[in-house]
């Protein structure tokens, strides 16, 4: 680390303009949470390896901003050169900057790896100072990456119609009537789920999210895919060709965002390839109509919509600004809202992984008893001896939740993991994101709680779940916390609301029952989760975050129920079930505006042991009681005897 930051330090000085700061953010050049390996220059030059943060390099300074997720994390990974800043707490970027660089100063950053809101925000905040922020011709960080990883070129996958639920016809139809509504000519779509989704294509270029490189730009009357060829099958070429998208190299966008602004791009002017479409053939004509193309004629203005979110501000920077529309994309929003086969899909998805966590619970706590003397999962008493057998193999956070991913790779339509497994004991608990490493983490430990956030991509959904667990006897206080955050999930898994209703609104519900205690956690609610796409989707969220307030909860959108507590070097507890927005069935419908509520599609028990029946209101006893009830029904088919019984007295009745 040292040396990169001396060698990025050498290159600020030589640059043209000096730069005084070098900007270096976590995203790609798609504005991607999770990014490939080759993307992960934040992590290269600071060493924390979170999937959110932006570091800032002076001459004489190097600092890290996180949010509070991560604030332990970071402390931990950062040496001594680097200072954490934590989100909400110290001075945001651009005011540190204003109050601790030179007027005038310059301010490099990479313009694929920001949006252009990012963009247009620190622009201004510099502004006041006089600071200017440069725009590298070059990312510095790669020029002294001397390990960096090659760029990924895996096969782009056809996503069958079986599971995908919609044509490529039907999206591409639905995006030029809206384009056409905003006085629109064409679309840059840079967000890679984005893409995936409107062309029904996946692929295996970031880890955890099944989707490939590449950008995409819709006109009125064509449709181009950009993306590095060698990943592209004779059957993918002939797919694109079936569905009218032109295949571009991946660097092409960049050339033909600029003939995009001076309304040159067509298909014949882009494509230098036999595959190609000229405007007035035959072949043009017949792609035309197969992809719900708009004609020109009934289109008056003319604006290129791009999302100031989404799209890297090097290629809003190749556009004439007055000629924009920078409008948050048409298919976040409808990506969010599932189609009945999504929505059937992600169903069956949760059953199949909520057995697969059930087996794992049932296999880990007869491990704990076998090896470490533990009282179990059902009884509550204090180890025996954490050294019982003394020859057997002991279990690690990484070697239990390699376990887990093991029951779910035996199921029907697996992919792989969503994220990374959040398999954490004890203080590493209380590490909101916590990560495991094979050489560093925590052996399970009996007498302490364990957290366990996992989930997995499967053909027809992408799953999300946390439960927290104690194989011994837990305290009297883990007890009490572990209580407050279910009735804080239940409550907002129960609730009702009229239409209109957005997840800043309803975040309190989850937080309540702990702020009674004077208790509270740093992260937001609940997100929502694709269709085998990131299991981190928007446009809406529930959170105490104002970004919250954007969009309401609609009825087919998919958001997580997750509230936590966590003390730091102590233990760390969430609970965290996946919620379809559904109508609600209420006796009055005040305002005539419709009511909503929630269906839970995650199926695990919670912990009884955990559990202060006491602190229960009998409604809440009652769900408790119908949820497990309905877990037992549902996943009994998927497990063996051994198993079968073990739910069923893990989601036996808890007394009123």
């Amino acid at each position: 680390m040292a040396d990169a930051l001396a060698a990025l330090r050498s290159l600020m000085s030589s640059h043209s303009p000096p730069l005084h700061a070098l900007l270096v953010p976590s995203e790609d050049y798609h504005q991607s949470e999770y990014v490939s390996a080759r993307d992960k220059r934040r992590d290269f030059v600071s060493g924390f390896t979170g999937s959110a943060g932006l570091a800032l390099i002076t001459m004489n300074e190097a600092l890290l901003w996180t949010d509070g997720r991560y604030f332990l994390q970071a402390a931990q990974q950062l040496s001594e050169q680097w200072k954490l800043m934590r989100m909400g707490e110290d001075p945001a970027v651009a005011i540190w900057m204003a109050d601790n660089i030179p007027k005038d100063a310059a301010i490099g950053v990479d313009p694929w790896c920001i949006s252009v809101d990012t963009a247009q925000k620190w622009e201004r905040a510099f502004a006041k100072k006089q600071q200017k922020l440069v725009q590298t011709t070059k990312n510095l960080v790669d020029e002294v990456w001397k390990n960096q990883p090659p760029a990924e070129t895996n096969p782009v996958i056809v996503h069958p119609l079986e599971f995908a639920g919609r044509t490529v016809a039907d999206k591409l139809k639905k995006l030029r009537e809206k384009l056409a509504k905003e006085k629109s000519r064409a679309m840059i779509i840079t967000a890679l789920d984005e893409v995936a989704w409107l062309y029904n294509v996946r692929g295996t270029d970031v880890s955890y999210s099944p989707v490939v490189h590449a950008f995409a730009i819709v006109t009125l009357d064509s449709a181009f895919f950009y993306v590095d060829k060698r990943k592209l099958s004779s059957e993918a070429n002939s797919y694109m060709k079936e569905n009218g998208i032109l295949v571009r190299d991946y660097g092409e966008v960049s050339s033909d965002a600029v003939l995009l602004a001076s309304d040159q791009l067509t298909a014949s002017s882009s494509d230098k390839t036999p595959t190609g479409f000229s405007r007035n053939t035959e072949s043009n004509d017949r792609k035309a109509t197969g992809n719900g193309a708009i004609p020109a004629a009934e289109f008056v203005n003319d604006l290129i919509w791009v999302d100031p979110c989404a799209c890297c501000f090097a290629l809003y920077s190749k556009l004439n600004a007055d000629k924009v529309l920078l409008k948050q994309s048409p298919l976040a929003l409808e990506k969010a809202l599932k189609n009945p086969v999504e929505m059937e899909g992600l169903k069956k998805a949760h059953i199949r992984d909520g057995a697969a966590v059930v087996q794992y619970l049932a296999w880990l706590d007869k491990q704990m008893q076998e090896i470490y003397g533990a009282s179990g999962y059902f009884a509550e008493a204090e180890s025996l001896s954490k050294n019982k057998l003394k020859d057997t193999t002991r279990l690690t956070e990484i070697s239990a939740s390699d376990k887990l991913e093991e029951f779910r790779a035996s199921k029907e339509n697996f992919r792989g993991l969503s994220f990374p497994t959040i398999s954490s004991v004890g203080s590493n608990a209380a590490i909101i994101h916590y990560s495991p490493e094979a050489e560093t983490c925590a052996e399970l430990d009996p007498d302490k709680i364990y957290l366990c956030d996992s989930g997995a991509q499967y053909l027809d959904g992408t799953t999300d779940i946390t439960r927290t667990v104690h194989f011994g006897k837990p305290t009297p206080h883990e007890k009490a916390c572990y209580t407050a955050v279910l009735k804080g999930h239940i409550s907002l898994g129960d609730a009702r609301f009229p239409n209109g209703t957005n997840g800043y609104a309803l975040d309190i519900l989850a937080r309540t029952p702990l702020w009674k205690y004077g208790l509270d956690y740093r992260h937001g609610t609940g997100h929502g989760i694709g269709s085998y796409l990131n299991v981190h989707e928007g446009p809406h969220q529930i959170s105490f975050r104002p970004s919250a307030q954007n969009v309401p909860l609609q009825v087919s959108m998919t958001v997580t129920d997750e509230p936590g507590y966590y003390e730091d070097g102590k233990f760390g507890i969430r609970l965290e079930n996946v919620l379809i927005v559904k109508e609600g069935n209420t006796k009055f419908n005040f305002g005539d505006k419709g009511y909503l509520t929630f269906e839970h599609i995650t199926w695990a028990p919670y912990q009884k042991k955990l559990i202060d029946v006491s602190l229960l209101a009998p409604e809440e006893i009652q769900w408790l009681n119908d949820y497990h009830s309905k877990c037992s029904d549902i996943l009994a088919p998927y497990l063996n005897q051994s198993e079968a019984e073990w739910l069923k007295k893990a989601t036996e009745p808890v007394p009123a």
